[in-house]
């Protein structure tokens, strides 16, 4: 297409574009979308398991990044961008005092330091974490906090012309949509069930047992968008594999299936409209009703 149609996400952790939107960026960067991409953290609080950890003399900070660059690639994103702060780690964790972590930044720091991106690089659509951050990571909630902030600031003028480096200077821009991304609730709350006729605990689960899927099933995240990714399941599976250090081949649950169910249960990305007030539809769209410039 020859619009110029750009779409912004921007997410916690390296992997975070291609576990959860994967699709969607996919999707909408093969349809000639700018697609731009801005990662949070270094991710060095990641859960790894110890040969992993011991099969390289880097840092897992160094290991993530380059894990991305391979992703991004894959998913034909046409930037990533990384804002130098380190992973706080899961809820209650030590790694959330690190001074260096997400949640020990001013949160009006971050607005401004986002704020420069919405600037510059204009995006129509925005995307990032819901406000419960998926599964309750700190990192996401922060930054959907951040995001939610400077997708507003962004279209303010400036009382100050200061600080050019941190978007004040540059001229207002406007986006017109913000979506989180979400899923849907009820599979959840199907798959806690049938953990608990298993005899499994639904909440202790991931790598290290601490993730709570009774907690999250609890969580009210309407879905307003639903994209349809179905042509780029392998694409998003070929991209998630790339974050070789994280990656464990997708939820327990799903990975029992017959692989032609769980595409079909993996077919649509779900999101929750913030703004503007979301209509009583489900779009199948993110630029759906969007006025963009050729």
């Amino acid at each position: 297409m020859s619009e110029s149609r750009t779409l912004l996400g921007v997410f916690a952790h390296p992997d975070d574009e291609s576990f959860g939107p994967g699709g969607t960026l996919a999707r909408y960067a093969s349809e000639g979308v700018q697609v731009h991409v801005i990662i949070a953290t270094d991710g060095d609080a990641g859960s790894v398991t110890e040969s992993h950890r011991n099969q390289t003399e880097r840092t897992l900070a160094q290991v993530r990044s380059e894990e991305l660059a391979r992703a991004a690639v894959l998913l034909g994103v046409t930037s990533i961008w990384n804002l130098p702060y380190r992973d706080s780690g899961m809820r209650g964790s030590p790694d959330n005092d690190h001074p260096r972590a997400l949640v020990q930044q001013p949160l009006p720091q971050l607005v401004a330091e986002l704020t420069g991106y919405f600037r510059r690089l204009k995006p129509q659509v925005a995307v990032t974490h819901d406000p419960y951050g998926g599964y309750g990571h700190p990192d996401h909630i922060r930054c959907c906090e951040a995001v939610t902030a400077a997708f507003y600031a962004a279209a303010q003028t400036d009382a100050s012309n200061a600080d050019r480096s941190n978007g004040r200077g540059l001229p207002p821009h406007t986006t017109q949509k913000l979506y989180y991304s979400c899923f849907d609730k009820r599979m959840l709350r199907w798959v806690v069930k049938f953990m608990q006729l298993t005899g499994r605990n639904p909440r202790q689960v991931g790598r290290n047992q601490d993730v709570d899927l009774v907690e999250i099933a609890s969580w009210e995240t309407p879905i307003h968008a639903r994209i349809d990714v179905g042509a780029y399941l392998d694409r998003k599976e070929r991209a998630s594999r790339a974050h070789a250090s994280q990656y464990s081949g997708g939820p327990s649950t799903l990975r029992a299936l017959p692989r032609p169910v769980r595409r079909r249960l993996s077919r649509y990305e779900n999101y929750t409209r913030a703004f503007p007030a979301p209509n009583a539809y489900q779009e199948p769209d993110l630029f759906h009703n969007v006025v963009w410039q050729k």
